[in-house]
């Protein structure tokens, strides 16, 4: 019963955080900003929520071997999004300052204009 209510705590804000990057994605304007929506809270939702269930599943009467292969998938998981959000971020603004994507003249600033090519 206790481990439920703990792992409530972590999995329900997760699961905030995750539907809150979804409707930024959606309400945004700017590639920048959608990219901002998409990294941050999305892979902090994702971690509440791993955190959460493996608190679930460590809590379980029948905790046994299946369950810790399940473990190790769902921090391998953790793992391989804590990797790849940041490049894939970094990847989308660059390519976004370079195809002049950033949002029109109005909602970008001076450091934000796109590159010249030469």
């Amino acid at each position: 019963m206790i481990t439920d209510i703990i792992s409530l705590v972590f999995i329900l804000p997760g699961a905030f955080m995750v539907f809150s990057a979804a409707v930024g994605v959606v309400r945004f304007r700017t590639t920048m900003a959608r990219v901002h929506a998409i990294t941050k809270p999305q892979t902090t939702g994702l971690v509440l929520m791993v955190t959460g269930t493996i608190i679930r599943l460590i809590g379980s009467p029948n905790f046994g071997v299946h369950e810790r292969s399940d473990i190790g998938m769902l921090i391998l998981l953790t793992i391989f999004a804590l990797m790849t959000s940041p490049v894939t971020a970094q990847r989308l603004g660059r390519i976004s300052r370079l195809e002049g994507l950033y949002g029109g003249e109005d909602d970008i600033t001076v450091n934000e204009r796109p590159a010249r090519n030469p």
